[in-house]
Formats: C-alpha cells, structure tokens, sequence
C-alpha cells in the first residue's frame, strides 16, 4: 500500500508584495486562517446536427471558452499588516500574490503568480466584546491577467 504525501499549511506559503518596489518583495500572508485559490475555465456550447443525415439527433459540441483565476482570503487582521491591505483596497492597488509550492522537484510547479485586483474587502467583527484577537476580514480578489506558473529547476 502507498500511503499519499498529504499537503499542509507549510507546504503551500502565499505571499504578497504590498509595495510597488522594483525588484518585488514578497511577504508571507500573516494572519491568513484560510486562503482558497480557483480556476474557473468557462465552457461554450453549440448543438449542431448532422449534415447528411437530418434523422439523427443533434448533438452538444463544447469547447473551453475564457478563464477566470480568483481567490479568497479569510485572515485575522494584523498590526502590522492593516495599513497596507486597507490602503490597497481604498486605492485600487494591483497587488503582485505569489503561491509558492515548498519543496517543489524540478519540473513541478514551485510559484504561481499573478496580478491581484481587489473588488471587495470586508472586515468583520468590529466592536466584538469578546477579549480576544477579533477584528478578521474577507478578502476576494480577481487576478488581473491570470496567473504564471514557474517550475523549479
């Protein structure tokens, strides 16, 4: 039996550039709880039928159509990242996200990068009396171009 190499939190960091500085310097996310990353491949359809034979039922031809990449943030608010996620959402920021897969073998995909745009940020539990680390937010973003992928060497 092959027991799967399961991934965890190490094994998959997010990172973003908060400063438009050239060269980029990614930070880790700090405070994410939950980040969700999706590829959304849009399906185009067309029913044709056959030409020769107009007896036979029509059939459903697809193809891939365009690509959307987006992700979801959920994380504690942090100190020191406060200022710089709500500037960037009040100053429509594009924000250069890095996923970067730990321990990537030659071949394998080690970053996926790309543009963020930030249509959306929520901060949520504001004024909570409990007596702990409370303020968390949402963050949805949508990548600019789609993202790159670059293999390990």
């Amino acid at each position: 039996m092959a027991i799967p190499n399961l991934q965890y939190r190490k094994d998959l960091v997010v990172m973003v550039a908060w400063d438009a500085a050239t060269p980029l310097t990614y930070t880790n996310w700090c405070g994410a709880s939950g980040i969700s990353l999706s590829i959304t491949n849009a399906i185009s359809e067309q029913t044709v039928a056959d030409c020769d034979d107009w007896a036979l039922p029509a059939q459903v031809i697809r193809a891939y159509g365009a690509q959307s990449v987006a992700a979801t943030v959920n994380a504690s608010l942090t100190r020191l990242g406060r200022d710089a996620l709500i500037r960037a959402a009040l100053d429509q920021r594009e924000l250069p996200i890095r996923f970067h897969l730990v321990e990537a073998e030659a071949g394998e995909i080690q970053y996926i990068d790309g543009v963020g745009l930030l249509p959306q940020l929520n901060l949520d539990n504001i004024g909570s009396t409990d007596d702990n680390a409370v303020i968390t937010y949402t963050l949805n973003i949508s990548f600019k171009d789609g993202v790159e992928l670059t293999d390990a060497v």
